[in-house]
């Protein structure tokens, strides 16, 4: 589950009602904004359709007005597409100059061992993260101070999963359809790996039949 607390800037509400992951939505078309449009985050809002003081806010937002909105980012296979954000809160009677970009991905993974050196000092490294109990997948990149170089060459092996706190950034270059995307994270977790040990101790009472040597060979159907 990937949790985002933003200042959401609206584009527009989309007319008709969204049918995504078994439910039923309204949605809009919204950026986390930034000095200019190719480093804006696009996403698609979509909140639960029904009625209720949270609809209602929602489909009262004013295009081209900005609103502190929590709630859970969910990333597609389809990079050229616009990030989901599942709105859980939304307050619109916030300053309009308000800015506010926080992550925390808990379903992510390492998706390489390479550490990539960046300019003004920062390092980068590709993850994945996936839906909930599914196979869909996306790659970004994590992003880091080079402080952390250390933890993180320490931490590293492919397909390790990581919990990261940051901001999500995208970058579009001109003409192109899918955006560089990243999590600049101020830090990130592991869970502590154990040594796998093997234990000869068995229950198999005095039941015969279980040892390597008492495997039959393969019949020829």
């Amino acid at each position: 589950m990937n949790f985002i607390a933003a200042t959401v800037e609206l584009r527009a509400i989309i007319t008709d009602p969204i049918n995504a992951y078994g439910l039923d939505y309204r949605g809009a078309d919204a950026v986390i904004p930034a000095a200019n449009s190719s480093g804006e985050v696009k996403l698609r809002a979509l909140c639960f359709n029904r009625g209720g003081p949270k609809l209602d806010t929602f489909l009262e937002w004013k295009p081209g007005t900005r609103a502190l909105v929590t709630g859970y980012l969910v990333f597609s296979d389809d990079t050229s597409q616009p990030l989901d954000f599942l709105v859980t809160t939304i307050e619109p009677n916030i300053p309009q100059d308000m800015y506010c970009n926080q992550v925390v991905l808990g379903n992510a993974f390492f998706g390489s061992d390479e550490i990539k050196e960046r300019r003004n000092g920062q390092i980068a490294i590709k993850i994945g993260t996936t839906l909930d109990n599914s196979d869909v997948t996306t790659w970004l990149f994590m992003e880091l101070h080079e402080s952390r170089k250390t933890k993180l060459t320490d931490r590293v092996r492919k397909g390790r999963g990581i919990c990261v706190h940051g901001y999500i950034r995208e970058y579009r270059k001109e003409g192109d359809t899918s955006p560089y995307r990243a999590i600049v994270a101020n830090d990130f977790s592991t869970r502590k790996e154990r040594e796998r040990t093997s234990s000869s101790n068995q229950t198999t009472g005095s039941a015969k039949g279980y040892g390597s040597a008492d495997i039959d060979p393969t019949p020829e159907y």
